[in-house]
């Protein structure tokens, strides 16, 4: 008996976890990203002295399976759970502090836990896709690989958009979803309080990570959303000097903020979502995955992979195809 084929569309989490779960099982999957690697959201930044993630700042479970795969990972040495307590407010006002439950922090590089759920799964990396018809996937250099029994799309919404013209039944539902941007940068400096993570009270500036690679004094700061939205099609300098001016004053520096890296998210998080695992067509045999149809967090676009996955792999003894609208 011939093995079921799968093609998925997108390398992140959500595609990963799908891509290992069917492979698992016995299919051949193949996975096409643009990037040169694994990652998504999660991919890492590589520096002279280490890494750093400029994508999602923690990992964090509510519920199972996920806590239980979290856990794992924790054996295993690639999270710890985040410790001590994370600081919140300005220098200017005052600073109080609270715990994180249930959030971890990697101990690798991110990408490379991505790239342990891809398992067995073939990752080609610069693939280009170009557009995604019935049970086949054409590839932006003109090479078409089909005959797929499922094709899975597992990109941003707005992304996925414009390769699912073809398919009129998907296309029409994505309409729905909206995301919001955030600006990621890798700022270095010496002082400011004592913490591992600050929430900041501000409109511009959300986050600071301290980065566990890459030297000290490293961390990863994430803008509002607000401030994204401003500065969205602002050059990377600009929007980098304004952000370290912002959090120079949040925490009381005296001197400048150095500013490393910066990347702008431009699909950082959906703020609606389709609703259910996937959204699948099942004649032409095309679903799509991810925190846009599933809701927002690393969590969800994990479960959104699995759960298709796992009902490909019960129907496949009925119909190797994939399952209509679900939750």
């Amino acid at each position: 008996m011939a093995r079921l084929r799968a093609g998925i569309v997108g390398a992140g989490i959500a595609g990963a976890s799908c891509a290992g779960t069917l492979a698992a099982a016995g299919w051949e999957v193949d996975v096409f990203d643009k990037a040169r690697g694994a990652g998504g959201r999660l991919s890492t930044r590589r520096l002279e002295q280490g890494w750093a993630t400029m994508g999602s700042p923690f990992i964090s479970a509510k519920r199972d399976p996920f806590r239980s795969q979290l856990r794992d990972w924790v054996r295993q040495g690639w999270l710890a759970p985040v410790r001590g307590d994370v600081l919140f407010g300005r220098a200017n006002k005052s600073w109080a502090r609270a715990q994180l439950q249930n959030h971890y922090t990697p101990l690798i590089e991110p990408s490379q836990i991505v790239r342990q759920l891809l398992g067995n799964a073939r990752l080609h990396t610069e693939s280009r896709v170009a557009t995604i018809q019935p049970r086949t996937i054409i590839l932006e250099n003109g090479q078409t690989r089909g005959d797929y029994d499922c094709v899975i799309c597992s990109v941003p919404v707005p992304q996925a958009v414009p390769l699912l013209v073809a398919l009129p039944r998907l296309h029409e539902r994505l309409g729905e979803v909206r995301y919001r941007p955030v600006w990621s940068f890798l700022m270095r400096w010496e002082g400011g309080p004592a913490a591992d993570v600050i929430k900041f009270d501000d409109h511009l500036i959300d986050l600071a990570v301290r980065q566990p690679s890459g030297g000290d004094g490293l961390w990863a700061v994430h803008s509002s959303h607000e401030f994204a939205e401003t500065y969205r099609e602002a050059s990377a300098m600009e929007a980098s000097t304004r952000a370290a001016s912002a959090v120079m004053g949040l925490l009381g520096l005296p001197w400048p903020v150095e500013v490393e890296a910066s990347h702008l998210w431009r699909y950082a998080q959906p703020d609606t979502s389709i609703g259910g695992f996937w959204l699948g067509d099942r004649e032409n045999r095309v679903a799509l995955i991810g925190d846009g149809i599933a809701g927002v967090g690393v969590e969800r676009a994990w479960e959104s992979g699995m759960r298709l996955a796992q009902s490909l792999i019960l129907a496949k003894d009925e119909l190797a195809d994939c399952p209509s609208v679900s939750d």
